[in-house]
């Protein structure tokens, strides 16, 4: 195999790890997101429970507050009606106390209603919290892990980074332009084997002269399809 071939390969086995490893980091980064949208999701929802529960207790003020007006007014007609002089004020008295007496009834039934609203609210805020406090603390416990997988990642890289730069200057400038132009595109699988006369980049067939050449000489050689450089893989060879 050609020299300057043979050492880009070991550059694309460079590239590729670290291709996988920046690919490794999108995905942590991803996962992490992830969690990070379902906490802000719980943080909203509890904040709109916070919300509905202190509507909540505005009301129950405002009705215990109705309440004890309506109690207060129900003492006053009780007053009122040992004062009352002829039939005609005591039925209207009566009256007034009747309709007092019923606004509270129907106010200690609300204020009932909105306590046990209150008291379920509540119950499901907790419980709100503590899934919240719960997936705060997995936050926590993966981005230890995370940020440990992320610094390993950064010294393999450029551990790679080292090994590929000091190889580089070894390469014939040319060929490594050439190399860099058709990676841009093939995306790590610039130089690929040819087995069985195809070329396992594109898998066309290849023709005799380009077969030939990669039996016979050390040149590099070019799939004519694809423009991928070729080698013979141990396969082909044997």
């Amino acid at each position: 195999m050609n020299p300057d071939l043979e050492k880009l390969l070991e550059i694309q086995g460079f590239d590729k790890k670290i291709s996988d490893l920046e690919n490794e980091l999108k995905r942590i980064d991803e996962k992490e997101n992830r969690i990070i949208d379902v906490v802000d999701i719980k943080k909203a929802q509890i904040a709109d429970a916070n919300a509905e529960l202190e509507e909540l207790k505005k009301d129950l003020s405002l009705k215990e507050e109705l309440l004890a007006d309506t109690l207060e007014t129900l003492k006053k007609l009780e007053v009122k009606l040992n004062s009352v002089s002829n039939e005609k004020q005591l039925q209207a008295v009566n009256t007034e106390i009747d309709i007092a007496k019923t606004n509270k009834t129907v106010l200690e039934e609300k204020i009932e209603a909105v306590k046990e609203e209150i008291e379920q609210k509540e119950k499901g805020l907790k419980e709100l919290q503590e899934r919240y406090d719960q997936l705060l603390k997995t936050l926590d416990e993966f981005r230890e892990k995370f940020n440990k997988r992320r610094e390993e990642i950064d010294k393999e890289i450029k551990d790679i980074e080292v090994a590929k730069n000091e190889l580089l200057p070894t390469i014939n400038k040319a060929v490594l332009s050439k190399y860099e132009r058709i990676n841009k595109w093939a995306k790590g699988t610039a130089i690929v084997p040819s087995r069985k006369e195809a070329c396992y980049g594109c898998f066309m067939k290849l023709t005799p002269q380009v077969v030939a050449l990669l039996k016979d000489t050390d040149e590099i050689v070019y799939c004519p399809n694809c423009g991928r450089m070729l080698y013979l893989d141990d396969e082909s060879q044997e």
